[in-house]
């Protein structure tokens, strides 16, 4: 029987092979880094009995995605997802084990981008009330007191996904939100930013790349990786060589990856060529403010957040977009993403997470909330089969997986981005 069985499998895999694949690559184009993708923070709504975190982590899958942008934070249990509170949860280590995110954990995600924020750093908010200054403690400088606290929580975290995920091949990238508003946590950018501040938050920064690279060198593991992000979001003050994370901060440190979130420089381009200069000159930008680091091959920069809602609400922003308008200027920051180099390019996001005055959604999706999928979302599901169909038949034709430009070349010419 143990014969026959291996006899059935060696034949199936010869007319996969015939097929113009095979099963040596089946896993490698699972596992494939396609590029575009979305997120998963505070969406408000939901059509199942899962939790909203769980829910829409099976909506992006669906929609053939193998990346899951999320957040995790001692706010887990109110800002971002309906997940319960739980008294006994009092780390990051102990929110990644709560059953809800260890779900989406163990889903067959390849890659995961995680807002990460201590428990250790973090003070109570008043009731209803969301204080950013309560989430970090790096304004006006961090103490040694609070880097300790800091390093030890996000080691901690790190050597739990190294030990828990090993042999699985996942990839976890630990970051924060928009860096740029965390330095400037009043939300005022038009002042200078504080010295003590940004003192603060590069040490704040640098303690948590240093976690990362500890327990990666600690803590025994193999097929699994652990890198580590800072968010960047302020471009257009970068540009004109004011202070930001970009330029006075990021230069002194080197992370393994930096994450722009491109309002700044994909919200103004009224055309595909003046999105294709803008995008490029900014991301140019901020490259030229980064070191090199050995051991990671390709682009470090990616756009961690880009997107327009149906509804408008600033007075920088139409009173309402089309979702075809949002589909088509969507496509501009691929294409320039993918030619550029970018690893990701996520879209903000799967469920809507703003709301209007009136209580509105907002329309910041590619479902929205009568469960109706966008043109967005087709281009996403269909792009991902056509990368799929073209890797298949690459492997089928050459035995071997495409280079990064190679496959990007092709991504370009896709029918789903026209």
């Amino acid at each position: 029987m143990k014969k026959l069985l291996t006899t059935i499998i060696l034949f199936s895999c010869f007319v996969f092979a015939e097929g113009k694949s095979n099963c040596k690559y089946e896993k490698k184009i699972a596992d494939y880094n396609y590029i575009i993708g979305t997120q998963s923070i505070g969406p408000k709504y939901k059509f199942t009995n899962d939790t909203k975190l769980v829910e829409t982590a099976k909506a992006i899958r669906e929609m053939g995605s193998n990346v899951l942008k999320m957040s995790m934070s001692p706010r887990y249990w109110w800002e971002n997802y309906d997940i319960p509170q739980n008294a006994a949860i009092h780390s990051l280590t102990d929110l990644a084990k709560e059953k809800n995110i260890k779900q989406v954990f163990d889903m067959d995600f390849r890659y995961y981008q995680i807002w990460a924020y201590e428990f250790s750093q973090y003070i109570v908010e008043p009731e209803g009330q969301k204080k950013d200054e309560n989430q970090i403690q790096f304004i006006n400088g961090l103490s040694d007191h609070d880097s300790i606290r800091c390093y030890r929580e996000i080691y901690d975290f790190a050597a739990h996904l190294l030990k828990t995920y090993s042999g699985t091949g996942k990839v976890f990238m630990l970051g924060n939100w928009e860096g740029d508003w965390h330095l400037r946590w009043d939300y005022d950018r038009n002042k200078p930013a504080n010295p003590k501040t940004i003192e603060g938050m590069t040490r704040w920064l640098r303690v948590r790349q240093k976690a990362v690279d500890d327990a990666k060198k600690n803590i025994p593991h193999k097929n699994v990786t652990l890198v580590y992000y800072i968010e960047v979001n302020l471009s257009d003050l970068a540009v004109k060589g004011k202070d930001c994370v970009i330029n006075s901060i990021l230069p002194y440190l080197n992370p393994d990856y930096v994450s722009f979130s491109s309002y700044t420089a994909t919200n103004p381009p009224r055309t595909e060529a003046e999105m294709d200069s803008t995008l490029t000159a900014h991301l140019n930008y901020i490259e030229s403010k980064m070191q090199p680091k050995p051991g990671i091959v390709g682009k470090r920069l990616f756009i961690g957040e880009y997107g327009w809602p149906e509804l408008g609400f600033y007075s920088n922003e139409p009173s309402y977009r089309s979702p075809e308008e949002i589909n088509k200027r969507a496509k501009w920051v691929m294409k320039t993403a993918i030619k550029w180099g970018c690893p990701f390019v996520l879209w903000w996001e799967m469920y809507n997470n703003e709301l209007t005055k009136d209580g509105k959604n907002r329309g910041f999706w590619l479902i929205n909330d009568k469960g109706e999928k966008t043109p967005l979302y087709y281009t996403h599901n269909t792009f991902y089969a056509e990368a799929k169909a073209y890797l298949k038949d690459y492997t089928g034709k050459y035995r071997k997986m495409p280079t990064d430009d190679e496959f990007r070349t092709a991504a370009l010419a896709f029918k789903s981005l026209k």
